[in-house]
């Protein structure tokens, strides 16, 4: 991603609703599902791992390894007390074979041209019976200059995330689309930008992103508590539509 996202996500990360949402979300399906199901020495990666934000709610499953492309945002990693943290390619990983019990890719598969290649290489690291959590932007219709920002390859849609995954060995455990109750008004929001992107396009230097647009304190908290809520639905029934969508996958046959 470009550096000013890292510098924006290590600023709003702890408070801005998005991530305190998401964090909400995804910590709920992860012990739901893997409390019972990883050892207590469990190996975890954090694909993508950026400035370090997923990487304390990871440590109650077991020890964590950080992996970014991003050299400063390993930084913040660091100061954060994380030092198992290195430099690698998703579709490269510098692991050998079977060596963790759970991959998290939280909003990075997205980001990689060598999708396949990158699933591949997670299920070669994953133990028989391993688990890969994947995170990440829904709909190509959605496609702003923000996404451009970012690096975003590509949005999905859960239909095909869940083919992609399924072709490269693994079996789903859990699927769903997440941020669901907010999805109108970020739909509405996100048409009114595509308008005004097609009719005087953004320039390549332009980099205020979603989560640092100033907003209310109160409406923020708000705004985390409905995001945040939708972990109450996601554990019983797979939604069919939102912003952004969640496979959990386990790796199926042998270890390679």
């Amino acid at each position: 991603m470009d550096r000013a996202a890292y510098e924006t996500f290590a600023r709003n990360e702890a408070d801005h609703f998005w991530f305190v949402g998401r964090r909400a979300i995804f910590f709920d399906v992860l012990h739901r599902h893997l409390d019972t199901r990883l050892p207590q020495d469990a190996r975890i990666l954090d694909m993508g791992c950026g400035v370090g934000g997923m990487m304390e709610p990871l440590r109650s499953f077991g020890s964590v390894v950080g992996m970014d492309l991003d050299r400063d945002s390993l930084r913040y990693c660091r100061e954060r007390g994380f030092d198992e943290v290195l430099t690698a390619l998703g579709d490269h990983l510098p692991f050998p074979d079977a060596s963790f019990d759970l991959v998290c890719a939280f909003d990075v598969l997205e980001h990689i041209p060598e999708e396949m290649e990158t699933l591949a290489e997670c299920r070669r690291i994953l133990k028989p019976g391993g688990h890969l959590f994947i995170s990440g932007p829904a709909y190509q219709f959605l496609y702003t200059h923000q996404d451009k920002m970012v690096h975003h390859q590509r949005r999905y849609t859960l239909g095909a995330l869940k083919r992609k995954v399924r072709a490269s060995g693994f079996e789903i455990v859990k699927s769903s689309y997440v941020n669901f109750f907010l999805f109108p008004l970020i739909l509405a929001a996100l048409m009114i930008k595509k308008l005004r992107e097609a009719v005087s396009p953004p320039s390549d230097s332009e980099t205020r992103f979603n989560t640092d647009v100033a907003m209310p304190g109160a409406l923020n908290k708000f705004f985390a508590w409905i995001f945040s809520s939708e972990r109450h639905v996601v554990r019983h029934v797979s939604v069919p539509a939102g912003h952004s969508l969640i496979v959990l996958a386990k790796k199926t046959g042998g270890t390679t």
